[in-house]
Parts: structure tokens; sequence; C-alpha cells
């Protein structure tokens, strides 16, 4: 029993002494450099607050959803449903009202 523990002491003391010899973290121990190696802006918080308001000024900056459009309802027509049946048995190749390959599956 005493030889198990002996040995489990030894074999963590290696392991640490180990890892104490190997760096941890960043090698290199640069600071963050910005975005992509990008240096800070040069623009001042007075000059992007302008530019701001001349972009709301000119309704370049808009807020909310832009697909969310309120529903407008479709002109009526003024074509009955006997002309469309006429006009559709008039092209060529078309069948009445649909396409017959497309038919659902039959089981």
């Amino acid at each position: 029993m005493k030889t198990i523990a002996t040995s489990l002491i030894i074999s963590f003391a290696l392991i640490g002494a180990a890892q104490a010899g190997t760096p941890r973290g960043d090698v290199d121990n640069v600071p963050f450099q910005g975005t992509y190696g990008q240096a800070g802006s040069s623009v001042s918080r007075a000059q992007v607050q302008a530019e701001l308001q001349q972009a709301k000024a000119e309704g370049l900056v808009v807020r909310g959803d832009l697909d969310n459009a309120p529903f407008t309802a479709q002109a009526e027509s003024t074509v009955s449903r006997a002309q469309v049946a006429a006009e559709v048995a008039k092209t060529p190749g078309a069948t009445a009202f649909g396409d017959l390959n497309n038919v659902p599956f039959q089981g």
C-alpha cells in the first residue's frame, strides 16, 4: 500500500514539474490589436453622431423589419371566369385549369 501511495505522489510531482516548464496561454503575449489587426478609429464620437444625424435626415437610416410590409389588397379583376376559361382553351398544349402531370400520390 505504501508503494502505491509513494508512486502516485512521485508521478504527480513529475507531472507538475513537466507542466511548470511549458508556457501557458498566448506564446507571443501581444495585446489585442483591434479587429483584423486594424488600429482604433480616429473618428471622434461627435463626428459619428453628426454623420448619424445627417444619414437620418437623408432617410438612409431605417428602423424595423423591412420585409414586414402591411397587407395591401389586390385590385378587383375585370376579367370574368368565362373569359379566363376561354383564354386557357385557346392556348396550345394547355389543359383545363391545372397540370395533369401533377397528380397527388394515389397509394
